[in-house]
């Protein structure tokens, strides 16, 4: 087995027999010094070496004569002569045992012939390294820079400039809670980095053994929408491709937007070489090698068969042909390739379909601090100046701010407050108000200026119904990326879905295909829900519970859909969207309040989760809607949800509008601390009971 972990002691027992066989010709005599042989004939050597420079850096990284940093400080090296001058340089430095162990290991493989079966080990091992240097080269290629939702042809955001921290949560604890807790994790920043339990960690460490117990073979990485869990994988596939921060020979990396389009049962030895053909010659030591093998598996809450992934039957071999579905099950239980390390990444929505009996540690994205939200408007905004002064309006302003810790709203807030003023829009005050402007200013610079007015705006209309009919359709069977032939039947598609729309090129079996997703989940729960609120005739209804039902979509997944609904057909954003794109107003809108409105009294009635409602009402920003939120009693059950300041605004605003006594407030796991139990302090006054428990990491 290449690069096993005993290797290098099996190398230094077989240092005297490598002494006795290697033959002496120009090669160091017994007793004389390495050192001196290797400078007097230093020049000679790079001539004689230079053919073989690479077999020879492979042995000796095999055999852990030398470490994976000298490895790549000599292979870097352009051309094989200075490939040898820096080994060269290398050894002298490590000492006169080692250098007497490589003129034995380059006399014998220069001047003996080598038996056949070692010299095929011999081949495997140089085309092994050679293809692990290779695979790093085309992962740095795929990977140098950030991918940002529609930036600008030839712009390149690199990872230095803006990237999010990581906060590790303890194993034991996250083997303490019930599956559903788990769906509180990455919904809280700020509490979250002034806990003194916290343990924020690098990239690197995430696979690192931080305890007695072993490094972690099975990894989730959770985080709401738009907190950067991609973007984490990209810094993982940056990182693991120009440095020696990890301890793995090859990392595959699979998206679950690619997985989705996979139909017919396959093997995984099929699957890596989709997107990694130019591993075929080693995969099967990559396989036998899995330890030193990583595999990463992003966006898990956008796979459509994400409730089928806690499989009972297994796939053992990796050329074994069967459905996608045991492929990833055997994966994470360990059954297939169990000594690799597979890292998945999900949001919180759907943790609760992954088993997770077999993830070993949990790790959640929080986002952006304080400081890295200036630090992004100062990069942002053409200037210090207009960065800093953006900064300040945003610090003044709770609800924005609170948006900003989570990336993708960050950049979002930035694009809304640059060009929202050339549109004599208001202020945004929620979530779908910010996605109300960002539409409106990338369907601004579409149309060059004032064609909302124009005979051109009809067509501008039809294709963004479009665009909401596709969203709201693929929503409905969680499906997030679509071929070209699905496009076909939403006939106003024009160049203008470019602009919400992503396009990429995957290679089948007979030909390429181009295969198309919105640039962010986010946008297309946004479209869902504004072609739900103007579509007057649905053929399928997303809010009847038979529906939700039928297609799988279940606690959580609707959650944001259902919060943006209630902002578009909230009474100011119906007027924006007249006034900007000439849209009638929503024959639902009237009815969608009643229905809300008699939800929230029923929830606080009988106790049940309202968080989300609470959300939708915040949406609404309509204070005369408190005359008609009237129950009988106030049970607020805000339980198993770890507080975030956005959510803590959605509780205020519900509190400001509905007076009287609440007799029970359930604050149970929500992490909060004393700080914000002391912005709550005006509510808990009102409070008959209270349920709060603290829990410890």
């Amino acid at each position: 087995m290449l690069g096993g972990k005993d290797a290098g002691f099996l190398w230094r027992e077989e240092e005297e027999r490598l002494r006795q066989e290697a033959p002496r010709g120009v090669w160091p005599e017994r007793g004389s010094s390495s050192i001196m042989f290797l400078k007097r004939n230093r020049e000679k050597l790079i001539d004689e070496l230079a053919d073989d420079v690479n077999c020879i850096l492979d042995q000796l990284l095999q055999k852990e004569l030398i470490t994976k940093d000298d490895y790549e400080d000599a292979a870097y090296e352009r051309g094989p002569r200075k490939q040898v001058r820096r080994l060269l340089d290398i050894i002298d430095c490590l000492g006169e045992e080692l250098a007497s162990i490589f003129c034995s290991v380059c006399a014998e493989l220069k001047e003996r012939p080598c038996g056949k079966q070692r010299q095929v080990v011999q081949d495997r091992s140089c085309e092994y390294f050679k293809l692990a240097l290779k695979h790093k080269q085309v992962l740095l290629r795929r990977n140098d820079c950030m991918k940002y939702y529609n930036s600008r042809h030839g712009e390149k955001i690199y990872f230095d400039d803006h990237f999010v921290n990581l906060l590790l949560i303890k194993g034991h604890y996250s083997l303490e809670i019930k599956k559903h807790e788990l769906l509180t994790f990455g919904q809280q920043r700020i509490h979250l980095q002034k806990t003194a339990e916290r343990l924020e960690i690098k990239i690197e460490e995430i696979f690192q053994k931080l305890t007695d117990r072993n490094a972690p073979k099975k990894i989730l990485v959770s985080g709401v929408a738009g907190i950067g869990k991609t973007v984490c994988i990209q810094k993982i596939l940056y990182d693991f491709s120009r440095t020696q921060a990890f301890s793995f020979d090859f990392l595959i990396h699979f998206t679950f937007r690619d997985l989705n389009l996979v139909s017919k049962p396959t093997t995984l030895r099929k699957l890596i070489l989709m997107k990694t053909g130019h591993l075929s010659g080693v995969l099967d030591d990559i396989f036998l090698n899995s330890e030193r093998l990583l595999i990463v598996l992003d966006g898990f809450d956008e796979f459509k068969f994400y409730n089928q992934i806690d499989v009972d039957h297994y796939v053992i071999d990796p050329d074994d042909e069967v459905g996608l579905v045991m492929i990833l099950g055997s994966l994470l239980k360990g059954e297939l390739l169990p000594e690799s390390t597979v890292l998945l990444t999900s949001r919180p929505t759907v943790i609760n379909h992954i088993p997770v009996d077999c993830i070993e540690r949990f790790v959640i994205i929080t986002g952006f601090s304080e400081i890295e939200i200036k630090d992004y408007f100062l990069k942002y905004f053409q200037t210090k100046e207009q960065g800093s002064e953006m900064f300040a309006f945003v610090r003044e302003n709770h609800f924005l701010f609170t948006l900003c810790y989570i990336p993708a709203f960050c950049w979002i807030v930035c694009s809304v407050l640059k060009e929202s003023k050339n549109l004599n829009m208001d202020q945004p005050k929620t979530v779908t108000d910010i996605y109300n402007h960002y539409l409106l200013i990338i369907l601004k610079h579409h149309t060059h200026k004032g064609l909302f007015a124009s005979n051109k705006s009809t067509t501008v209309l039809e294709t963004i119904l479009d665009l909401g009919k596709l969203a709201y359709n693929t929503l409905l069977k969680h499906e997030t990326v679509f071929y070209t032939h699905d496009l076909e039947p939403y006939t106003s598609l024009n160049d203008l879905m470019h602009s919400f729309l992503d396009k990429t090129s995957v290679q089948n079996t007979e030909s390429t295909e181009d295969v198309f997703s919105f640039t962010h989940f986010t946008v297309q729960e946004f479209f869902a829900a504004l072609y739900y609120a103007l579509e007057e005739n649905l053929s399928v209804d997303i809010m009847e519970l038979e529906v939700q039902n039928k297609f799988g979509l279940g606690s959580g997944y609707l959650d944001l859909f259902f919060r943006f609904l209630s902002g578009i057909l909230s009474l100011r954003n119906q007027k924006l969207l007249l006034k900007h794109l000439n849209l009638k107003g929503s024959i639902k809108s009237d009815s969608y309040v009643s229905w809300l409105i008699e939800e929230l009294v029923k929830h606080c009635e009988n106790g049940a989760y309202i968080l989300n409602l609470l959300h939708c009402l915040f949406e609404q920003q309509e204070s005369s809607l408190a005359s008609r939120i009237v129950p009988a009693v106030i049970r607020l059950n805000l339980s198993d949800n770890t507080f975030s300041p956005i959510d803590f605004s959605a509780v205020d605003y519900f509190c400001s509008l509905v007076q009287g006594d609440i007799l029970e407030l359930d604050l149970t796991a929500t992490n909060i601390n004393s700080g914000i139990l002391q912005e709550l302090q005006p509510i808990l006054f009102r409070c008959a009971n209270l349920c709060f428990k603290a829990i410890h990491g």
